[in-house]
């Protein structure tokens, strides 16, 4: 999705939700400049566009779960551990002057279910939440080529041996259980299985990862 067709559907969003036009306008320019930091290769506005893609693609598309895609990653900086709260507390401060209180509890939720920290739920909402923030893993080999490669230029400051060890554990926890939670994206989870396999066995190898 272009830059201004994104930004258009940003702001009827805003002012669905109870912002004026000028307030709506002040946060886009908010929130696109922290998906444009230069630290950031993947969780960008592009993750943004693509995930709001897989959500009109299920039909299941409301509010919430748009908000929620909107500012799931807008604090995101790989030092810390705590990227989806600090999200969720931005996401608050930045809506409280017009976002109902309902809307915004409901998207605070949806935001921290894609802290992978935490155990999963069996909310549908938060389970089609997840299912699309992994939609990536489950693309052709070379899309999620140059999406693990994104991550690892995130994480540039972070020692080869070091990430190599920490993403196998990250992409171990995926396999250990289904990748998907819902029947939407269940035919993808073949597809996802095999990605992560092999970027596993890539991971063992050495190969140099920054890409």
């Amino acid at each position: 999705m272009k830059h201004d067709l994104l930004a258009a559907r940003f702001l009827r969003w805003c002012c669905g939700e109870g912002a004026s036009a000028s307030e709506a306008g002040a946060l886009w320019s908010e929130l696109s400049s922290l998906y444009q930091e230069a630290h950031r290769h993947y969780h960008t506005l592009a993750h943004i566009a693509a995930s709001l893609a897989e959500l009109d693609a299920t039909g299941e598309s409301t509010p919430e779960l748009e908000g929620a895609i909107w500012f799931h990653d807008v604090i995101y900086d790989p030092t810390r551990p705590d990227n989806e709260a600090a999200s969720v507390i931005w996401f608050e401060n930045a809506t409280m002057a017009w976002i109902s209180p309902d809307s915004r509890q409901a998207i605070a939720r949806l935001i921290s279910a894609t802290d992978f920290q935490l155990p999963r739920t069996s909310l549908a909402d938060e389970m089609l939440m997840v299912d699309i923030d992994l939609a990536i893993l489950s693309e052709d080999w070379s899309i999620y080529d140059a999406y693990r490669r994104s991550v690892r230029r995130e994480y540039a400051h972070v020692p080869d041996d070091a990430f190599r060890a920490g993403r196998a554990k990250v992409m171990e926890h995926f396999l250990a259980q289904p990748v998907y939670s819902t029947q939407r994206f269940a035919g993808r989870e073949a597809r996802a299985r095999e990605n992560i396999s092999r970027e596993l066995a890539e991971l063992g190898g050495d190969e140099p990862l920054a890409g």
